[in-house]
């Protein structure tokens, strides 16, 4: 009778992989960064790549962990998660509040596509309220009179649009760095029960007076999130969020993580951060 030795074989060696293609990697991200001036020179970015990519672990990975902590420490917020760009940042918050059709989200205009975008995407109406002449940022007021004017309170104390879609939450976009008037939305979301969500994609770092005190943008209401596109104010994925139980949800909500979302009600996208 033959005898056989157990062994392990890897479903996928990726460091024989990388073992072939590490000077061509290295040669091309040298290129890249050729073209480039870093304060600090090319070097500590030369090694950040080299160590992700000698430990081979490109998907939520001990690197995605430390930026998630990191963030969530300079933010002063509980929970962070990184994503893989602003646009999935904002998908992934509209599928952990449960946002879908029947559902509408109150924004600005004055953004880019992808606000009224992934409210569409989940299955929701976009509802546009006018911009402050002077900030170019989301008006309260414009706010108010939109759900007074354009909606009806039902029995059961939810705001609803003519159509029929219940309004569940105001996206506040702050632009060029510039906050919006956050106490003045927080006082209206409250007022109307809706979900405040903070794209904060251009305003990574800004400070506004909130609740008596100076807080950053993106921790100011129920859930906020950032961009690191090249052209923001810190180019480089990632979401912070206020709320323990949103900030609980939002992990799951990457694709290919949660149990909880239904491929027949939710968009897929590959939204894991890399690194």
């Amino acid at each position: 009778m033959a005898e056989y030795l157990a062994m392990r074989v890897p479903l996928l060696d990726l460091a024989e992989q990388y073992h072939v293609l590490s000077e061509p990697i290295r040669e091309a991200i040298d290129e890249v960064l050729g073209n480039h001036r870093f304060i600090l020179g090319p070097e500590p970015i030369r090694e950040a790549i080299d160590e992700v990519l000698g430990n081979h672990r490109f998907i939520l990975g001990p690197k995605v962990h430390a930026f998630e902590k990191a963030i969530a420490a300079y933010c002063n917020a509980p929970h962070a998660a990184g994503v893989s760009s602003g646009t999935d940042a904002l998908l992934a918050i509209l599928m952990a509040l449960g946002i879908g059709p029947g559902d509408a989200v109150i924004t600005t205009p004055y953004t880019f596509f992808a606000t009224a975008g992934c409210i569409a995407r989940v299955g929701a109406r976009p509802v546009f309220a006018d911009i402050d002449p002077e900030t170019y940022n989301i008006s309260p007021s414009a706010i108010r009179e939109c759900i007074e004017k354009n909606c009806q309170m039902d029995s059961d104390g939810a705001w609803r649009t003519k159509s029929g879609e219940k309004i569940r939450a105001i996206i506040a976009v702050h632009l060029f760095g510039l906050c919006c008037d956050m106490a003045a939305l927080h006082e209206i979301s409250k007022r109307f029960q809706l979900d405040l969500i903070e794209d904060a994609a251009q305003a990574l770092g800004a400070e506004s007076p909130f609740r008596g005190r100076t807080t950053k943008a993106g921790t100011m209401g129920e859930v906020g999130f950032f961009s690191f596109y090249p052209s923001k104010n810190l180019g480089a994925a990632g979401i912070d969020s206020e709320n323990r139980s949103t900030g609980r949800a939002l992990p799951r909500s990457r694709p290919n993580e949660s149990s909880r979302l239904s491929p027949i009600c939710y968009p897929r996208a590959n939204a894991r951060c890399v690194a």
